[in-house]
């Protein structure tokens, strides 16, 4: 179980998350062979877990920047209540974490056994 799987799960999460409410739909071209690769790799679900974490993290952050700067803007107006989305993305980020935590003492206990 490596890291880097994480780390490179949590990179196409968040690029994927961010893009997602830029580009929509489209965007899944890119995210589905990644979830694909992550649910295959049954030894290793730390990249399942990055990735739920950083389309979690990509969501909400690029959410929260935009609804930041609508803030400070009198004349800017957001469409919909995007209460739902920041829902879906802190589910995603909690699911990616609990996963993470799972997949690290699996890990732990397998090398404590091998010891």
């Amino acid at each position: 179980m490596r890291r880097s799987d994480w780390l490179l799960g949590l990179a196409l999460g968040a690029l994927s998350g961010g893009l997602m409410l830029e580009a929509g739909v489209l965007v899944a071209l890119v995210i589905l062979p990644a979830l694909v690769w992550a649910a295959r790799e049954e030894a290793r679900p730390l990249g399942l877990a990055g990735l739920l974490v950083g389309v979690g993290v990509g969501v909400g952050g690029l959410l929260a920047w935009a609804d930041a700067r609508c803030s400070a803007d009198p004349s800017c107006t957001i469409g919909t209540d995007p209460t739902g989305y920041f829902v879906l993305a802190a589910g995603l980020t909690a699911v990616g974490a609990v996963l993470t935590v799972l997949a690290l003492r699996r890990a732990r206990t397998r090398t404590d056994a091998a010891r």
